[in-house]
């Protein structure tokens, strides 16, 4: 890149921090002068904080990075105040210096430039002793002109998933895949095995999602009867499982667009999340999700299962497309009295679009920045993957694992799977 090459970094540790972290983007975004080029991936640190600070401050931080290359026309002390006034709007106040913070923006480093002032120094002053500010950096932008660490050195070169002191990798939670028929496109049996569910258990899965009706194209509906019978096995079985620390950690979601399914498996067994390819549609589903006050992954779909002629159109961005679609969904079911913690947005890779807009998607997810909310990628041995693989379906692991090395983890709080080992290696590879 030009002389211009500038990266920020960003960190948040109160309220919804990954919301924070977007919504710094989105106002980055539209500084004069400045344009967008890379974004690196979350980490989580503990906070830095004096011995006798006050116990609520020892927070978490969230942060990450940005690659922005700066036209000649705007200078550092330009830029640090478009950064000093986006952390006003956001709602940071003047506070003692180790105090929680909802944003912290810091340029910390400009190619080409060298600077030591009182309010100002570039590269920024403690680049070299904080990971949590280094290592974002070094994700988007290794080749910045420093004397880099040792241990910096080693990420760069081998990237591992924990690094030095408490820095790690924010990874989404792992959504475990069970198909529970004889009808899925990947992974349907001829008879009801509950290994699967073992599996994901011990791969390190934080949700299990249970499925009792394929959506695939061209899939047959069932009978409530039958979903309701065979999600009632699935869930008499995790039920009878030993106590554990292994399973009380893990979280269970039901993938349903039916009321009465959905009724049945809150009534009789403990479910944390409702998973609606309709996006919640029917006004029965709204009921249950507000009364329930469960997470609801609201899914945009144009048509259940997929109809190969029913696609978004291909004149406009998709992710727009997609942006428009959520800013109307989401204000329909607030006005039902559903609370917004309880909303995922999940753009429905697979449904309703072309493969090249499901790909476009996926390698662009920073697009979605005007989005808040928590959002659900489920991308797993999907369709698209045939312009890249002839390999069938139930075979695309190492494809998934490929795209899952791809995506920006700050638009990826939810992760659907069907094998998590080799997404687990893909995430590592980041």
């Amino acid at each position: 890149m030009s002389a211009n090459a500038v990266v920020i970094g960003l960190g948040s540790n109160l309220k919804n921090k990954v919301a924070n972290l977007r919504l710094a983007l989105s106002h980055i975004k539209k500084i004069p002068g400045i344009k967008v080029k890379s974004i690196s991936a979350i980490y989580e640190s503990s906070a830095q904080v004096p011995q006798k600070s006050l116990s609520e401050w020892n927070l978490d931080f969230l942060n990450a990075a940005v690659l922005v290359e700066v036209s000649d026309s705007v200078s550092p002390d330009q830029l640090l105040q478009n950064l000093k006034k986006i952390e006003k709007a956001m709602g940071r106040t003047t506070a003692e210096v180790w105090a929680p913070r909802i944003i912290d923006l810091d340029i910390l480093y400009w190619e080409g430039i060298n600077l030591n002032e009182s309010h100002l120094k570039i590269p920024h002053v403690r680049l070299l002793d904080r990971p949590f500010a280094l290592l974002p950096m070094l994700d988007i932008y290794p080749d910045a002109k420093i004397v880099k660490p040792s241990w910096a050195q080693g990420w760069i070169s081998s990237k591992p998933f924990e690094t030095c002191k408490s820095e790690k990798y924010f990874w989404p939670k792992l959504v475990g895949i069970v198909n529970v028929t004889t009808d899925s496109f990947s992974d349907g049996s001829e008879k009801l095995n509950f290994d699967k569910i073992n599996q994901l258990m011990i791969s390190g899965a934080d949700i299990i999602e249970l499925g009792a009706e394929s959506t695939r194209p061209g899939a047959k509906p069932v009978s409530v009867e039958t979903e309701w019978y065979n999600l009632k096995s699935a869930l008499d079985y995790l039920s009878s499982l030993p106590k554990s620390d292994l399973k009380s950690e893990i979280e269970i979601g039901i993938d349903s667009y039916k009321p009465s399914v959905i009724a049945k498996c809150l009534e009789y067994f403990k479910v944390d999340y409702i998973n609606d390819v309709t996006g919640f549609h029917d006004s029965e589903m709204k009921h249950l999700l507000k009364i329930s006050g469960r997470k609801g992954i609201v899914m945009h779909s144009l048509s259940v299962p997929p109809n190969p002629n029913e696609l978004l159109t291909d004149d406009q961005n998709p992710v727009d497309l997609l942006s428009k679609w959520w800013q109307f969904k989401k204000l329909e079911l607030l006005a039902f009295g559903i609370n917004e913690n309880q909303l995922i947005f999940d753009p429905g890779i697979g449904f309703g679009k072309t493969k090249q807009q499901n790909l476009f998607l996926l390698k662009n997810l920073d697009m979605f920045h005007t989005i808040q909310d928590d959002i659900f990628i489920g991308h797993s041995r999907k369709s698209y993957q045939s312009l890249y693989s002839n390999r069938l379906a139930e075979s695309r692991d190492l494809e998934t694992a490929l795209m899952t090395a791809d995506l920006n983890l700050a638009y990826v709080q939810y992760l659907r799977l069907h094998d998590l080992e080799t997404q687990k290696i893909g995430l590592r590879f980041k």
